[in-house]
């Protein structure tokens, strides 16, 4: 008996696709789970620790099942259990939750909109301080301004992504603000939004931010699971 690994729950037809493989290369499959399914692979029991390649591993298996028309309810990275019995028991108790989550994410998918600043040239910060009198003054005259220009930059970009989540409208269901943004990314926002909307997702914000800051660039990334609306509780 292997531990198992959990992608996440979809509903019963959710059928894994051939083409898609899991963690190191094993194998996908469906564990039922009464009206629904768990998608799941076995892993070696030395080999569960969360590492990037498993990351990436993880979400190209949700994002096999988006592209097969499906509508998981993600699992989180490292949600591994001993056996498939214990799975089953272990997400028993939040049937209902997982039920809700479902009906949430059925026939949607998750954006990103992400706000990030457009890198620099060289400038005069990257001069030597020098060993003048007045060289140290300069100096955190220059960080002043450079902190000062961040905060602007940061309040541009929060200003630019309402902007352009208030010209979707009706198109987004349901936003999640990301917290603690990597740079360069300054601000961004999570949406969920129905399957057939991504064409028009994605030509709003190009139009949206078409005239805006040129020190800011926007991106989106999807469509995905909707990690940030609909993950597996329990376990």
């Amino acid at each position: 008996m292997m531990p198992v690994h959990l992608y996440g729950v979809f509903d019963a037809e959710g059928r894994v696709p051939p083409s898609i493989a899991g963690l190191d290369g094993r194998p996908v499959r469906a564990l039922p789970l009464g009206e629904r399914v768990a998608w799941v692979s076995d892993v070696d029991e030395a080999s569960r620790t969360v590492t990037p390649r498993r990351l990436q591993e993880h979400d190209a298996v949700l994002g096999g099942a988006v592209a097969a028309g499906l509508s998981p309810v993600p699992a989180l990275v490292g949600r591994s259990y001993p056996s498939d019995a214990s799975l089953v028991s272990a997400l028993e108790p939040h049937a209902a939750a997982i039920g809700r989550s479902l009906a949430l994410a059925r026939g949607r998918v998750e954006m990103s909109l992400l706000v990030a600043a457009r890198p620099a040239g060289a400038g005069a910060d990257s001069r030597a301080v020098g060993t003048d009198a007045g060289a140290g003054s300069r100096h955190l005259d220059r960080i002043r301004t450079r902190l000062h220009g961040e905060r602007n930059l940061r309040d541009a970009a929060s200003v630019l992504a309402w902007s352009i989540a208030t010209a979707l409208g009706s198109l987004v269901v349901a936003e999640r603000i990301v917290e603690d943004s990597a740079p360069p990314v300054l601000v961004g926002r999570a949406h969920l939004i129905a399957r057939d909307d991504v064409a028009r997702y994605v030509q709003i914000v190009e139009h949206s931010s078409a005239e805006s800051d040129p020190t800011l660039r926007v991106a989106v990334r999807g469509p995905g699971a909707a990690y940030s609306f609909a993950a597996v509780q329990g376990g």
